[in-house]
């Protein structure tokens, strides 16, 4: 008697492990299934194999520099929720999946500002791509020709087909940053000049080599701050420091000589990056984006070793991957590779 009711229950618990694997089933299949309709086919690869990235803490920023290769993209979460892309990377179905993916493990649908630094395809290869699943409010362009380069026209295009805010970038724009918020931090165009982009606004665009009418971006949150070089030379790190000593850029609350951290320019290339300028910012941390064994030989040994001497911490996206610097509500910052 007591063996026929311990097989009963044995034999219940069979029946209701099985009804419960049954309905983690149908639910798997329902999720797919509203997942499929919800996302088209040709989309899925970008929702898979996603990286780990976490989930931003409150009160935090955090700077995501994508592995997208030999080329450029930058993933800033400021304070105040808002989101920043830099650049997009060269256009390969690997660096815009790299890219596609990093939002979507981020939940990105939306960026607040999307920046191309400048129209090298390195840089605004796969912006077009990218536009066609998320959204940009505002699109910040570089004073060139769209016909300059054949992948920057495109990138140009789809912010037209997006129905972006358009801006030409310049020192003279008014700053990003927010003071009003919990959480203020201060995010301005310390490049190109505005004399140069007011030929745009006229409609002559300028036939200044792109590298050298590059965005640069910096960022400050509580006392920690970030520049973001492009692919500028060592020309143009000369006036940036030039100036500062004059006092034009303090105007606009930058401290360039306490940028601890640094998204060395042009890859590492050795016209950027002069001791000069790292010995000007105070550089702690810098991150170099560039792809494995690539053809230019980014980045240059010289470069390495300047970085060397400052004592400053590189991260390359070629060693290890994608880098995320997160600064913390009392300026304390940490960095982590997913490489």
């Amino acid at each position: 008697m007591g063996y026929r009711i311990e097989k009963e229950k044995v034999e219940k618990k069979k029946k209701l492990l099985k009804r419960i694997l049954l309905g983690v089933l149908l639910l798997i299949i329902v999720g797919v299934c509203i997942f499929a309709a919800c996302v088209p086919p040709n989309t899925w690869k970008y929702y898979v194999a996603l990286p780990d990235v976490g989930k931003r803490g409150k009160g935090e920023m955090r700077i995501h520099f994508v592995d997208v290769g030999q080329g450029d993209a930058t993933i800033i979460e400021l304070p105040d929720g808002k989101t920043m892309l830099i650049d997009g990377g060269n256009g390969s179905g690997s660096a815009t999946k790299s890219v596609l993916r990093y939002l979507n493990a981020l939940r990105i649908d939306t960026l607040d500002y999307l920046v191309i630094t400048h129209a090298d395809s390195d840089h605004c290869g796969g912006i077009d791509t990218i536009l066609k699943y998320k959204k940009a409010r505002v699109a910040y362009l570089p004073p060139t020709r769209p016909e300059k380069d054949a992948q920057y026209a495109q990138a140009y295009a789809a912010v037209l087909k997006k129905g972006c805010e358009r801006v030409y970038s310049s020192r003279k724009l008014a700053d990003l940053g927010r003071t009003e918020t919990a959480y203020p931090y201060t995010l301005t165009f310390l490049l190109p000049y505005a004399e140069t982009v007011d030929g745009v606004i006229e409609g002559t665009l300028t036939d200044v080599s792109d590298n050298e009418c590059s965005s640069v971006i910096w960022l400050d949150y509580q006392g920690t701050s970030a520049l973001f070089a492009a692919d500028i030379s060592s020309e143009q790190e000369q006036k940036l420091i030039r100036d500062d000593q004059l006092g034009f850029l303090a105007n606009r609350g930058v401290e360039l000589s306490s940028t601890e951290i640094l998204k060395v320019g042009h890859h590492g290339s050795a016209s950027s990056t002069s001791t000069a300028f790292l010995e000007y910012l105070g550089t702690k941390t810098a991150s170099i984006s560039c792809g494995e064994t690539n053809a230019y030989g980014h980045p240059s040994k010289e470069v390495i070793a300047r970085l060397d001497n400052a004592g400053v911490s590189t991260y390359r996206t070629d060693l290890q991957g994608h880098t995320i610097v997160t600064i913390s509500k009392n300026g304390a910052y940490k960095v982590k590779t997913l490489g």
